[in-house]
This record gives structure tokens, C-alpha cells and sequence, in this order.
């Protein structure tokens, strides 16, 4: 068994003018900018535009997990970040515009053929941290492995903070994580993964459901 402590850890803007300068020969000149089209306002599109801000918003902060847990070789045509959204996108917002809400349970952190950690579970009985357990089936899978890396991410919802943990293998069947005593109380999602010793294949992600740290 693994214990492993953690401790308590923009978008740019600009504005342009209505001309531009040039400059030919020595002779200056001012021209007009190319006026664009406003963004329709049909409620199918600003839907669509709400989707978008949601997801950025949400899953930005864990871009660097993301290319890592869709990089497996048979997702290789997009950015493992651009993946997720579009996952996030379609199956993560729930209910009607303008009222859009995120469905934690659909949420995708990493997609592929390897293994899942099979029997995985999360409990908080001990203050300040969080047991998680799964049984290795690494000897009777063709797709698991004992030194697959395990991926375990927590979205504090209380906070709006996401924390990652990579320091336990599927052998070791168990891990328990010790966060800060500020965070007693506090909303967890979790989700977890599987990544093998190359780092080429991922399993799909578990979402391990919403728990309250003791």
C-alpha cells in the first residue's frame, strides 16, 4: 500500500481601431479594417456557443492530463485536449438553454483500449483522505499490466480546484491520499485511469463518483 501527502497548491484580450496604417514607397496611406459579421444570435448557436464556454471553463485547467489520457495510438488524429471537448460537449452538459448544467458522470478524462481498473472504489473514512482499492487482473487480461500507472484526478467542486495523483501502479491494487485539513468538508469528483509503462495506451476513464472529504 501507497500513501502519498499533497499540499495546498488568461485568455487574452486586445481591441483593434477602425483603420490601419500602411506603408508604400515612402508614402504612408490609412485604410479601412474588413467589417465582419456579427455572430448570429439563434438559440441553436448561442446554445452551441454556451457548450463551448462550459467545457473550456471546465477543462482547460486539466489539458496536460487530458493529452495524456487520449493519447493512446488509436486516438491519434486530434489534441487528447480537443478530444475531450468534444465529448464534454455532447454527452457532459445536461438540461435546456440557457439553464445548462454539468453531468459530472458523463465527463471523458482519457479514452483507449487498455484494461479499466477493475473493481475500483473510493471512500473517505479517515480524515483528510481518500482509500481507493481495485483488484490486478493483469494476470488473466491480455490489455492489463501489473506497472500500468494509475491516474487518479480530483475536481474539488467546493473550491473549483483540480488535483492529480500518478505515483501508484494496478499491482498495488490500493493507494490512500492525505490532502490538506482545509479542504475537510469539501465536494469531490473523482475520476480515475490507466496508462501502460510506454505511455501509448490508456484505459477508458472511471468516474468514481461525488464524494465529501471526512
Amino acid at each position: 500500500m501507497a500513501t502519498y501527502k499533497q499540499g495546498v497548491n488568461g485568455m487574452f484580450s486586445g481591441k483593434a481601431g477602425s483603420v490601419i496604417g500602411s506603408n508604400w514607397r515612402s508614402i504612408g496611406y490609412l485604410r479601412g479594417l474588413a467589417r465582419f459579421k456579427s455572430k448570429s444570435n439563434s438559440p441553436k448557436q448561442a446554445a452551441q456557443r454556451a457548450r463551448f464556454g462550459m467545457a473550456v471553463s471546465f477543462l482547460r485547467p486539466m489539458k496536460t492530463i487530458l493529452n495524456i489520457g487520449f493519447n493512446d495510438k488509436g486516438n491519434n488524429r486530434s489534441t487528447g485536449y480537443n478530444q475531450a471537448m468534444r465529448s464534454f460537449m455532447a454527452n457532459a452538459v445536461a438540461g435546456e438553454y440557457p439553464d445548462f448544467a454539468i453531468d459530472f458522470s458523463k465527463i471523458e478524462i482519457s479514452k483507449g483500449a487498455l484494461e479499466k481498473l477493475i473493481g475500483m472504489q473510493a471512500v473517505s473514512s479517515t480524515a483528510n483522505t481518500f482509500n481507493f482499492s481495485w483488484v490486478d487482473t493483469s494476470a488473466v487480461s491480455e490489455m492489463g499490466y501489473v506497472d500500468d500507472q494509475v491516474f487518479i484526478l480530483l475536481y474539488n467542486q467546493t473550491e473549483d480546484t483540480f488535483t492529480t495523483f500518478r505515483n501508484a501502479l494496478r499491482q498495488e491494487q490500493e493507494v490512500t491520499l492525505e490532502l490538506p485539513a482545509v479542504f475537510s468538508g469539501n465536494t469531490f469528483h473523482i475520476y480515475a485511469f490507466a496508462l501502460d509503462r510506454d505511455g501509448k495506451e490508456a484505459s477508458n476513464s472511471q468516474y468514481l463518483g461525488q464524494l465529501e472529504l471526512t
